[in-house]
């Protein structure tokens, strides 16, 4: 692992090494220390599905500890796992897509959802928003492409600065700009009544 002036705190080089070690209590602190942040991440960007999201971050989990060794620290330990959590959720959305190639289009999928999935199903709410209003938002944002989610959550709930979006998912920060200002056009399109 590099040097601290990547970004990567001293506490977050000595998690890694001890990781590197497969000291048990080093996989404990990593799940402790972000499994909050990286499952609100996921659990935005799977449409609120606890047990989708909980599955995705148990196997960002694994799949950090069986890595560490190739992390270099060239950035902070939540933007590393972050980046896993990412091609995670592409991964799950990538089956979910192969899967939907079997299903007639004309069925809705959504109508087969059990009364007890759309319960377990928690909006987001900021406490200055209303529920209507979050309610409303995270319609507009399920409708949106799932990339588009991705840099609209990482940006403006997760309020994670470009380069490490940049890291994250794996692009340039024109990219990342480009696909930022698209997503915040389409969002809007989706909100018409919103207005700027």
């Amino acid at each position: 692992m590099t040097s601290t002036k990547t970004g990567t705190r001293p506490q977050e080089v000595d998690l890694v090494r001890r990781l590197h070690r497969n000291d048990p209590s080093a996989i404990e602190e990593l799940y402790t220390t972000y499994f909050d942040r990286l499952y609100s991440l996921v659990y935005n960007q799977v449409d609120r599905d606890r047990s989708t999201a909980e599955d995705i971050v148990q196997d960002t989990f694994l799949a950090a500890v069986r890595s560490s060794k190739r992390f270099r620290g060239q950035s902070s330990t939540y933007t590393w796992l972050c980046s896993i959590a990412y091609h995670k959720v592409a991964d799950f959305y990538r089956r979910k897509a192969s899967e939907a190639k079997h299903i007639d289009r004309s069925f809705n999928v959504d109508a087969l959802e059990s009364g007890e999935q759309q319960a377990e199903r928690v909006p987001y709410t900021n406490p200055t928003d209303s529920i209507d209003t979050a309610a409303v938002v995270q319609q507009a944002l399920a409708r949106l492409p799932w990339d588009y989610r991705q840099v609209l959550i990482l940006k403006y709930v997760d309020e994670l600065p470009v380069l490490e979006i940049c890291k994250i998912m794996r692009r340039s920060p024109k990219s990342v700009e480009g696909l930022l200002s698209r997503a915040r056009r389409a969002l809007k399109e989706n909100l018409p009544a919103w207005g700027e």
